[in-house]
């Protein structure tokens, strides 16, 4: 059923929709189009859950193969849609975490994919974004060599695996980091010093790399101190500049 329903898919632009949210934002910000996950994504998010997913792959390789192969086939008719939008950036992803998609099950089951679907995307004069929203280290890696020019939704510590200073190194110089204020310190709870001191400890890497944007990482969640916000946006304009 998964097969066929998702392999079967017909698409068609509606680019004036693209243009009333770009046309909304202005100069304030850049709007993304999205093909959604891989087919891998959507079995471990959406239809099977990660435990039976992975059983799957170990126990009906065959059928596991010729099922992503033929839905991936799909969803790169969708990128090739995307590479006539408008849009100068296609953000991809499978909420990447390397807990969940490790390197190796990676290279074994989602890089043929995303390796294709960039090179159609750079092809056609788009940059590609990848949302990696989870664990981070191993991932930013595998991310940047799949030919990623960024990595979205960076979330480094308290919530995330790395520091700020660890996602560079281990991005490199020439990947993009987007991100950089963990979820949790939006929140009124946590001292407003402390939200202060991890927005200037991310903004700092622009020092050793200007291939930096400040960001929430991931989103700022429900709850949050709204003022944050503003007081995010004096920071970057008054430490931020190059």
């Amino acid at each position: 059923m998964f097969r066929y329903a998702m392999a079967t898919r017909r698409f068609q632009p509606r680019w004036d929709r693209y243009q009333a949210w770009a046309d909304e934002v202005g100069d304030a910000g850049v709007v993304y189009v999205s093909p959604g996950y891989s087919t891998m994504g959507y079995l471990l998010s959406y239809w099977m859950g990660i435990e039976r997913t992975m059983f799957a792959t170990v126990d009906w390789p065959t059928a596991m193969r010729e099922t992503v192969e033929a839905v991936n086939a799909n969803i790169l008719d969708l990128v090739d849609l995307l590479a006539t939008s408008p849009a100068e950036i296609v953000i991809m992803g499978d909420n990447f975490s390397s807990d969940v998609q490790p390197p190796s099950f990676f290279e074994a089951w989602s890089r043929p994919f995303y390796a294709e679907a960039i090179r159609r995307l750079h092809s056609a004069g788009k940059y590609v974004a990848v949302h990696i929203d989870g664990r981070l280290r191993g991932a930013i890696r595998m991310i940047r060599d799949v030919g990623a020019d960024c990595g979205d939704a960076i979330t480094p510590a308290p919530m995330g695996d790395l520091t700020p200073a660890e996602c560079r190194a281990e991005a490199g110089a020439d990947f993009i980091l987007s991100g950089g204020v963990s979820p949790d310190l939006w929140l009124p709870n946590v001292p407003l010093d402390v939200f202060t001191a991890k927005v200037l400890e991310w903004l700092t890497l622009r020092q050793a790399c200007p291939r930096l944007i400040a960001n929430a990482g991931d989103q700022v969640p429900p709850g949050a101190d709204e003022d944050r916000i503003k007081i995010m946006r004096d920071l970057v304009e008054k430490h931020g500049k190059y």
